[in-house]
């Protein structure tokens, strides 16, 4: 009787399947276990969370790599490797020798402050800049009648609203400048921000400003040095005010506007920061599998995941200070490794697969960004990018912690970028969709009017500025998202499968298609919001 069943289930697969497309057999490769399994070394503590740049990084890069040798996927990095270097001059505060001194006060490194590593040893008088945002065609400008030239602007850690619901590329575009930029061009000294944020991610937001600056081949960040002050450094700095920090700081969680006031003229703040700069690298992966067609073959589809995490935290004991980043984004890093491999033993489509594994996506999209300035194929052969990022999570039944509102159900995706810029994409993804696994599509994130402004945070943003279209997949935001916590148990591995499968009939299909996607016109996107 049991062997009846199996025969039937078989007789029945086969018919359900018999019009269905070639590549759902090669999809069905791409299994929970086999994602376990390198998750399980990828998210390990031995790779330390694998920060930008670290050991752990290089050794999970080794590991990708060491894989596509063994399938015989091409190397296309530099110089005939399967790697690109990043190099860095990383510029970084030496604590014992910084200090700052306000009124009888001395506050020490990574205790009452952290700072942007920028050399300076200066006493100036303070002046108060509100959010220190300013859009001269807007006439807005928090500047006018102050003189701000060889000061310190202390300057409230907000938004004002048309920037924080537009995001910083098209609130740039639309005329709004920042305030490391008006206190480049306008002569101040420093910056001295009021932020909310606890010391330890003040901490990490320190080691990106400092790595993302020292990038070769990147543009360069502001040579204004900006502190962040601990509470206790604020509560020196506004005593006897006519605002309390406290204020300030509640103003600053909730995004509240700025209040406006001036601070006493006499007050002083002496700053000492000491600079010690090393050269390290860093490295993206890139594979590429050949496509079928003798002339197609030259364009590409590329997929990416971003393989960095946030290292290991300067606070608590042993294994518990590692941030593994198992979702974030081991996950997306072992499914683009499952493509790989369906891709690469198997048939292949008409256009080549391009394969990318990205470093320092969490100090700014450093990988990708490196990539579409310097890339090792044709630019313009590139017919589309799709990315992956955190797509290994499932809301839980019960689950009423608030941070995980947002997190998709267990056969659910949330999808980024066809209703913004890449119409052409969603098409074909749609149908892909509608003959495999029929995944709910969420697109919830997919506009540029979401306050969480997805759509510009993540590597296939990079590609997307050249004007090459591109599809986000992502599973959502959750308690865990850059803490110690995010770990290889909470992942749900046969939706992941789902996903990856997905999103390999999705490249299938692109990269069989007679016509490429049209392009994306950047410009005109941010002039729509």
């Amino acid at each position: 009787m049991r062997r009846f069943l199996s025969l039937s289930l078989a007789l029945w697969l086969m018919w359900a399947w018999a019009d269905a497309p070639a590549w759902i057999s090669r999809a069905e490769t791409i299994t929970p276990t086999d994602l376990r399994a390198h998750l399980e070394f990828i998210a390990s503590d031995e790779l330390e969370g694998r920060d930008t740049p670290s050991r752990g990084l290089d050794l999970a890069g080794m590991y990708i790599v060491s894989h596509l040798q063994r399938w015989g996927v091409k190397p296309a990095g530099e110089n005939g490797t399967y790697y690109q270097t990043l190099r860095f001059r990383t510029d970084a505060i030496n604590a014992a020798e910084s200090r700052i001194r306000i009124g009888g006060q001395s506050f020490e490194y990574g205790v009452g402050f952290v700072a942007r590593p920028v050399a300076i040893d200066a006493t100036a008088p303070l002046v108060y800049v509100g959010n220190g945002w300013s859009n001269p065609e807007k006439g807005i400008d928090p500047y006018a009648g102050l003189e701000v030239q060889g000061k310190v602007l202390v300057v409230q850690a907000s938004y004002p609203k048309e920037v924080f619901e537009q995001g910083l590329e098209a609130a740039e575009a639309a005329g709004w400048r920042s305030p490391e930029q008006n206190a480049e061009e306008k002569g101040a000294l420093a910056i001295l921000r009021i932020d909310p944020s606890d010391m330890e991610r003040i901490e990490r937001i320190a080691r990106a400003w400092s790595q993302r600056r020292g990038v070769e081949g990147l543009q360069p960040m502001s040579r204004v040095p900006v502190i962040v002050a601990s509470a206790p450094m604020l509560n020196a700095l506004f005593a006897g005010e006519q605002v309390s920090a406290a204020e300030l700081i509640r103003r600053a969680i909730d995004n509240d506007p700025a209040p406006s006031f001036a601070l006493s003229p006499n007050k002083q703040i002496a700053i000492t920061l000491r600079v010690q700069t090393r050269i390290d690298t860093a490295r993206n992966v890139i594979g590429v599998i050949e496509g079928a067609d003798p002339v197609l073959k030259r364009e590409y589809v590329s997929i990416g995941a971003h393989l960095d995490h946030v290292g290991v935290s300067t606070r608590g004991e042993g294994t518990n200070r590692i941030f593994n980043g198992a979702d974030d984004n081991g996950s997306g890093s072992v499914a683009l490794l499952e493509i790989a491999e369906a891709f690469a033993t198997g048939p292949r489509p008409k256009r080549s697969i391009l394969l990318l594994w990205y470093a320092g996506e969490e100090r700014g999209l450093l990988g990708s960004r490196l990539f579409v300035e310097r890339p090792t194929v044709p630019l313009e052969n590139i017919v589309v990018n799709l990315n992956m990022d955190m797509v290994g999570r499932s809301k839980q039944p019960g689950d009423t912690n608030p941070r995980n509102r947002d997190l998709s159900g267990p056969n659910e995706v949330y999808v980024i970028g066809p209703n913004i810029a890449s119409p052409d994409i969603g098409a074909v993804l749609k149908r892909v969709n509608d003959q495999y696994l029929r995944m709910e599509l969420n697109p919830m994130y997919d506009s540029l009017s979401h306050p969480e402004q997805l759509f510009f945070r993540s590597d296939h943003y990079s590609f997307v500025s050249k004007g090459i279209p591109a599809v986000f997949f992502f599973t959502g935001l959750h308690a865990d998202y850059h803490q110690v916590t995010d770990t290889v148990e909470k992942i749900d591995f046969e939706k992941m499968a789902r996903v990856a499968r997905t999103v390999f009939g999705l490249a299938w299909e692109l990269a069989d298609a007679p016509e490429r996607p049209a392009r994306v016109n950047l410009e005109g996107l941010l002039r729509r919001q």
